[in-house]
């Protein structure tokens, strides 16, 4: 009696065992209704199908059926891959190799005639990637700042599961869903939040398969931005530069002419263009009521920080007679830099002092001496009047060359006796050479004789 009772019981445990659930390292999926189901059918698959009553009870039955489409299916079928279990109130199938017996499309269905019901159990394709987060890789951010990390589908199918998670100490962050996306809202941030965030992804219909995404955050110091100005001329305007560094993205930057703060939208000769790591203010038309002292003022949420200044001044007594732009350095001066700008009728001097560090301010200075329009006219004035006056003599000489040209062809004109002219000389030539008046002389002074 002993033997058959200890018999019962290994059959009862041995058969509860194999059926009272799943193996563990299976994919397991409960079928309560009609469904579809997106599981890799390269893995052991176990489905436990059950049926409720109006009363909101699982159904107590013992003639349960699985069938593929029109086809039961039975204990071992497909070559031992088809394993079929029950307790009173659930069936369990089981695939070792769930592609030999069906693909994606098929259908399989579980079914009681004592419960009256059936469920159908459609396998759909199985997608399961990396979800996608943004900011993605690495993150650098200024303590003090917000960070909204998002967790997003990359196209899975099925309904999977999503969550953060700090690396850290393994802890979840957000309640879990799956509806994504799902934010990760970091405020006022502090170095102690620098590591590593994952966003874990678990399959609804195989818990045991996971997908995740890390992003690494640092967070960066809050110090003061490092600004640095310094001049430069183009052929026309004048453009002052500042360049500041800083990892914080709120940098808010003004301008101060004289110590007063600049309205640039106010001025139409007047532009500043401000970028992430510097802003450039430039002059396009410099007249009198734009000398005097320019400097930036850099703002983060540690504090703001002026620039040293750059002094822009007017000399119209400078001159030069070149016409091209020539940079000369200054020697002379060991604790700054000058350069010396020299342009037709025009002479631009630059000269840039070495800022001073400091925490809350530097102290540097330039002087910009700028010849004004007026002299670039006066110069295209003065050179129209040599011209003019090179034309009007060479008109002069023109004329005077013509005039003695018309004098010789007059004298050219006028009628000559030729043979009057030399007839006058002729008595000389006869005294001289012809032999009558010397026998004539010669006779006289025998007579005096």
């Amino acid at each position: 009696m002993n033997m058959i009772l200890a018999h019962l019981v290994v059959t009862f445990l041995s058969v509860g065992f194999t059926v009272a659930q799943c193996a563990p390292d299976v994919i397991s999926v409960f079928i309560l209704n009609d469904r579809t189901i997106h599981v890799p059918l390269t893995e052991p698959l176990c489905l436990q199908c059950r049926f409720f009553t109006n009363q909101g009870n699982y159904f107590t039955f013992s003639d349960g059926v699985w069938r593929k489409g029109s086809t039961v299916l039975n204990d071992g079928d497909f070559n031992g891959n088809v394993n079929l279990s029950s307790t009173s109130d659930t069936i369990f199938l089981s695939l070792e190799y769930p592609d030999d017996v069906v693909n994606v499309g098929d259908t399989i269905t579980c079914s009681s005639s004592t419960a009256g019901q059936q469920s159908i159990i459609t396998f759909g394709d199985f997608v399961f990637l990396d979800p996608v987060v943004s900011p993605d890789s690495i993150v650098n951010i200024t303590e003090g700042s917000n960070l909204t990390l998002t967790c997003s589908n990359p196209g899975n199918t099925g309904m999977p599961r999503y969550v953060w998670i700090n690396d850290s100490d393994v802890s979840e962050l957000t309640p879990v869903i799956n509806n994504p996306p799902l934010n990760l809202n970091i405020i006022n941030i502090d170095r102690a939040a620098s590591g590593n965030y994952t966003c874990r992804i678990t399959h609804i219909d195989s818990p045991g398969i996971n997908r995740e995404t890390t992003v690494t955050v640092n967070v960066q110091p809050l110090n003061l931005p490092a600004v640095s100005i310094y001049i430069y001329q183009t052929t026309g305007p004048v453009i002052i530069n500042c360049t500041y560094e800083t990892y914080d993205n709120s940098i808010d930057v003004k301008w101060e002419h004289n110590d007063s703060l600049l309205d640039p939208n106010s001025d139409p000769y007047i532009t500043v263009i401000t970028q992430s790591s510097n802003s450039e203010l430039t002059i396009s038309s410099l007249t009198q009521q734009y000398v005097g002292a320019y400097q930036c003022l850099v703002t983060n949420r540690a504090g703001s920080v002026k620039s040293g200044k750059v002094n822009v001044t007017i000399d119209q007594g400078l001159r030069s007679s070149s016409s091209s732009i020539i940079l000369i350095p200054n020697t002379s001066s060991s604790s700054s830099t000058a350069y010396t700008s020299m342009h037709r009728s025009q002479t631009i001097i630059i000269t840039a002092s070495q800022p001073v560090a400091s925490s809350l301010s530097c102290e540097c200075s330039s002087n910009v001496v700028v010849a004004v329009s007026s002299v670039i006219v006066s110069s295209i004035i003065s050179s129209i009047v040599t011209a003019l006056v090179a034309f009007i003599i060479s008109c002069y000489f023109y004329k005077k060359s013509i005039n003695k040209s018309r004098s010789i062809d007059r004298l050219k004109d006028i009628p000559v006796d030729v043979n009057l002219a030399y007839s006058s000389r002729t008595p000389e030539y006869e005294q001289i050479s012809g032999l009558p008046t010397t026998e004539k002389q010669y006779e006289n002074i025998d007579a005096l004789h």
